[in-house]
């Protein structure tokens, strides 16, 4: 009689898994409310579509030109590639990474954005020559009292114009006594933007300031009568010149005038 055969039945464990557990990195991304991570987007989104209200020029330059264009993509995708793949990567802590990203946000807003909401009013008079008061000087009390300093002279005179942007006011050319000048922006209203500067550029019409042209300044004020010293080598009077307003963040021309 043969032994009979005892067949084992497999145990199986059966071992309960949670239905909410998710990849650590899923998880990582879900660490703040889903409201809280989107909200530096949406800061984003509203500051720029009030730029594109207040000043509608400003998105038309991007659109209009190669390189204002190519500006605007690198900052843009920029902060996206940061948004969605590097901070995530970088930084565990969510509540950590939406502050990162927020203050990111914030800067671009203040210098691309605010700029272009608000007028700056910045009115000056004509300096009659260069004072350094830093350094003292020995009276003489027999010595004659010094003639008073000539005010510079008007030498060249044109009108501002907006390059596609608004812009009006008067560009005056001085000269001191000693030779020097002055370019003065006299009563001027340009279309309100962020980082303007002030140029200086040989010929008539210049709409970039190109290899040739002279920085004077950041434009002080977008509104009111401003003053710029030129470079004592610039002889402005030898030919034609322009005096150019630049938006170097988007490399476009504000406004120009060519006094004569």
């Amino acid at each position: 009689m043969q032994p009979r055969l005892r067949l084992r039945r497999p145990i199986v464990t059966i071992t309960d898994t949670p239905k909410d557990r998710r990849p650590a990195s899923a998880s990582a991304r879900r660490d703040v409310p889903r409201w809280v991570e989107l909200a530096p987007v949406v800061v984003l989104v509203l500051a720029f579509s009030a730029k594109a209200i207040v000043s509608p020029n400003s998105v038309r330059d991007v659109f209009s030109g190669t390189q204002a264009f190519l500006i605007a993509a690198a900052i843009f995708g920029t902060w996206v590639v940061l948004w969605l793949v590097v901070l995530p990567r970088l930084i565990s802590n969510g509540w950590l990474r939406v502050g990162v990203l927020s203050v990111l946000t914030l800067v671009l807003v203040v210098s691309l954005v605010v700029p272009s909401l608000f007028d700056k009013k910045v009115v000056e008079t004509l300096p009659a020559r260069d004072q350094d008061s830093s350094a003292p000087q020995a009276v003489d009390p027999e010595a004659p009292s010094p003639t008073t300093e000539a005010t510079p002279v008007s030498v060249a005179t044109g009108k501002l114009r907006g390059i596609d942007h608004d812009a009006t006011g008067s560009v005056v050319l001085y000269q001191r006594s000693d030779g020097s000048f002055i370019v003065g922006l006299e009563n001027i209203d340009i279309e309100p933007g962020p980082d303007y500067k002030v140029y200086v550029v040989p010929g008539a019409n210049r709409e970039a300031p190109g290899d040739d042209g002279m920085f004077l300044s950041d434009l002080r004020g977008n509104q009111g009568t401003q003053y710029y010293d030129v470079p004592a080598d610039a002889r402005v009077v030898a030919g034609e010149w322009t005096v150019l307003i630049w938006c170097r963040a988007f490399a476009v021309p504000i406004a120009n005038a060519t006094p004569a």
